[in-house]
Order: structure tokens, then sequence, then C-alpha cells
């Protein structure tokens, strides 16, 4: 799969645990994702994911547009209480 296509699959996630799904499906084969500077353990940051916390976003790369979803599905999926 090339960049593209990650960035099209981050993009069509519309729940933090189909974005969670992604991640991990991005992990090579020692379990890890490439970040913008370093390398993520792709079963914490889905974890991460699915707990996600727009206060401490850091958590989750930037690459592929992953925090970005992540944030727009936390923002726009907020339930009325």
């Amino acid at each position: 799969m090339d960049e593209v296509e990650k960035y099209q699959k981050v993009n069509q996630c519309e729940t933090l645990e189909e974005l969670a799904l992604v991640i991990e499906s991005f992990a090579d084969i020692n379990g890890e994702i490439k970040g913008r500077v370093r390398y993520f353990n792709a079963s914490k940051m889905a974890n991460h994911c699915r707990d996600f916390n727009p206060t401490i976003p850091e958590l989750l790369t930037r690459e592929f547009g992953i925090r970005q979803q992540a944030m727009y599905i936390a923002h726009y999926t907020k339930k009325d209480k």
C-alpha cells in the first residue's frame, strides 16, 4: 500500500474504532507504524486512538493524517447528554 492509499484509508474512517483498526493494519512486521520522526508501537497507538483524549493528541502520529482524523472524529461525533 502506498502513502496516498494510506491517507485515503485514514480519511474514510468515521469512528475512532475504524481508525484504530486502520492504524493496526499499517503495522510493519515488527508491529510498528512509522511516524514523521520515529516509529511507534501500532497496538499502543490504536489503543490511544480508541480512548482518544484531545488534550493530549501527541499520542497519535501526524503521519497519514491520523491525528487530524482522530480530532475530527472526536469533535463531530460527540454525543449530547
